[in-house]
């Protein structure tokens, strides 16, 4: 009997060790499997070393509670049994570097070794992935050895909350299921053309007139008029200081940082409409709407460089932003800056003539490099859109870089000796519909599916060693202009973030597609549902692209899609497809004006995604 319960043990763990591996999320540096497994249950007691303690205690006891329904009894300092135990030990280890982490599984105990909070935090997260999904109560969690380190230090999601406003306890959730998968940056965008989402004590205004706006539900984003004076403004919202204060201090225990953006001069329809004094004097405001924009293009969202009243106001509003916010950057745009009216103003004109100003571009610069002063005299450090480099430039910030093609900012910034966060538009902006645009809500015309965004590279090649040491890191950016409700919002975040998780952490030698994909099928899919988030399926449509044979008489057909180790099926007579339908293997001719459907299958033959339809004409 004795050697029938080890068989069956033996034989247990082994298929536990086969479900855990490959299904971190982001893969780790070195993961080493042993045999055995460690038995977790409510007699196991948890160690937390003790400056740490108050801060990580009430993590660990609802995590574990939520992920496996046990309450474990947490104690604080060293451990105080031989077996049966969690530690999490402060260490002074050279290989671990800060944010990084051991951890080692055995039947005996689990110990997660790091330098700094951020680290057992860390360690922690990757503990609870390998706890088995689904099991309540007691259970097993496979032996291994995991050695893990960042790749970057600034591992970034953009929240737009400008376009749409997220509500305090929204954001909250995102912080808790990202930072699970060791994002710990949170860069707020909150302010734009349609939205100022920030209280600030000296200018009321901005919150009581730039946060409202008129309704346009249910009308294109690009195909909305501008609103009118008498029309009510009910749509919008902004956070409280003491939000901001909560969402930060809820954060910090999570090892994310949040970053707030202030976007100036352009940008700024909602500052301009707060205070209406912000804008040229001397300019012609007879035609200019004075309302805060409801979507689609935004004119005469400028502020005016060359008024002393701007720098005065934005001091105030960036001194209130420097003794809230503890993070030592603050962001402040920059970015597409219309300079249309800035050319109609006798004011701007004067100005650059004094200052020896060649063009529009150095006038921005005067600009960028005057709240720079104001932001280094806060103490802090300001970031700036790849804009900010036009004209003269603005040495001391940080560059966020997002142009690709026409423009090169992630190769000209770090040359130039500025340190460089990487968020390219090709790859990282996930406002961008992730399948086939017939298939997707609402947004732009152009497609960022998951397999891109997990296989971008963020240092360039064309970087030497000493120019690559100053990319501070990665970032995914998620642009409201199309997330007017919380599902919207989650369904674009979800799965490309963790995409983007595994690029700012790992190593790239450890990544690997077919891994990842395989990751979120068995694990990860499942674990944010639980979270109660909603996923994009996505991964799992099947693009289709036609041309007509005019010749023959024919429409020639090719189908793919971006997961890998299943088989598409498709009809063409309007019935959905089965696995009994003709299977893909190749490019193939029907006729024209056919109702296509197909759709992505498994081996037991279930449908994966949605089924794609499309008439071939």
């Amino acid at each position: 009997m004795n050697k029938l319960l080890f068989f069956i043990s033996i034989l247990f763990f082994s298929i536990v060790v086969k479900a855990q591996e490959n299904t971190f999320i982001p893969q780790p540096e070195s993961v080493v499997f042993n045999t055995g497994g460690f038995n977790l249950n409510s007699g196991t007691q948890v160690y937390i070393a003790s400056k740490y303690n108050s801060v990580l205690e009430p993590i660990v006891a609802s995590e574990l509670t939520k992920d496996t329904g046990l309450s474990l009894f947490i104690n604080k300092g060293k451990a105080k049994v031989n077996s049966n135990y969690i530690l999490f030990e402060k260490v002074k280890d050279p290989s671990i570097d800060a944010e990084g982490y051991k951890l080692e599984i055995t039947p005996d105990k689990v110990v997660i070794k790091a330098k700094d909070y951020a680290g057992m935090f860390n360690g922690f997260q990757t503990l609870r992935q390998a706890i088995p999904l689904g099991v309540r109560g007691a259970t097993a969690i496979p032996c291994m050895i995991i050695t893990d380190n960042p790749r970057f230090h600034w591992r970034g999601v953009l929240f737009d909350v400008s376009r749409h406003f997220q509500t305090k306890e929204f954001v909250k959730k995102q912080i808790e299921v990202l930072s699970a998968y060791k994002i710990n940056i949170f860069h707020l965008h909150l302010t734009d053309d349609q939205g100022w989402r920030i209280e600030i004590k000296k200018y009321p205004n901005l919150t009581k007139k730039g946060a409202w706006r008129a309704e346009r539900d249910g009308i294109a984003w690009w195909s909305r008029e501008a609103a009118t004076a008498e029309e009510p403004k009910t749509v919008g919202g902004f956070y409280t200081q003491e939000d901001i204060k909560e969402i930060i201090a809820y954060a910090k225990t999570r090892n994310v940082e949040i970053i707030p953006e202030i976007d100036v001069p352009g940008h700024s329809k909602a500052l301009v409409v707060s205070y209406p004094e912000l804008f040229c004097s001397d300019i012609d405001t007879s035609n200019v709407n004075f309302e805060v924009a409801v979507g689609g293009k935004a004119p005469n969202n400028t502020i005016c460089p060359a008024s002393e009243f701007t720098y005065e106001f934005l001091e105030g509003v960036i001194e209130e932003i420097a003794d809230l916010f503890p993070s030592k950057y603050i962001h402040i745009g920059g970015d597409e800056c219309n300079k249309s009216d800035w050319k109609k103003s006798a004011m701007c004109a004067q100005l650059m003539k004094d200052n020896d100003l060649e063009d529009y571009e150095e006038l921005q610069s005067y600009f960028i490099q005057r709240i720079h002063k104001i932001v280094k005299k806060q103490k802090k450090t300001m970031i700036g859109w790849d804009e900010v480099l036009s004209g003269n430039g603005v040495p001391g910030a940080t560059i966020m870089a997002w142009r690709r093609g026409k423009y090169t900012p992630e190769l000209q910034a770090p040359k130039k000796g500025y340190p460089t966060i990487m968020t390219s538009y090709l790859h990282s902006y996930i406002s961008r519909v992730q399948g086939p645009t017939i298939m997707e809500p609402e947004g732009p015309n152009s497609v960022l599916p998951l397999s891109v965004v997990y296989n971008h590279e963020p240092v360039p090649a064309e970087l030497t060693a000493e120019e690559a040491s100053r990319v501070l890191g990665n970032q995914a950016s998620l642009w409201g202009e199309f997330t007017p409700t919380e599902e919207h919002f989650e369904y674009m975040l979800y799965p490309r973030t963790l995409a983007s998780a595994e690029v700012s952490w790992s190593n790239p030698k450890v990544k690997n597609w077919e891994r990842f994909q395989h990751a979120l099928e068995t694990s990860h899919f499942e674990r944010l549902k639980n979270e109660n988030v909603n996923v994009a399926q996505s991964l799992f449509t099947v693009y289709p692209a036609f041309g007509i044979d005019q010749l023959h008489d024919k429409a020639i057909v090719y189908l793919e899609t971006e997961a890998v180790g299943y088989d598409i099926y498709y009809t063409t007579d309007g019935e959905d497809p089965t696995v009994e339908a003709n299977k893909y293997t190749g490019d193939f001719r029907v006729k024209p004006k056919s109702l296509l459907k197909a759709g992505l299958f498994n081996k037991e033959g279930e449908l994966l995604g949605e089924i794609t339809e499309v008439r071939l004409k």
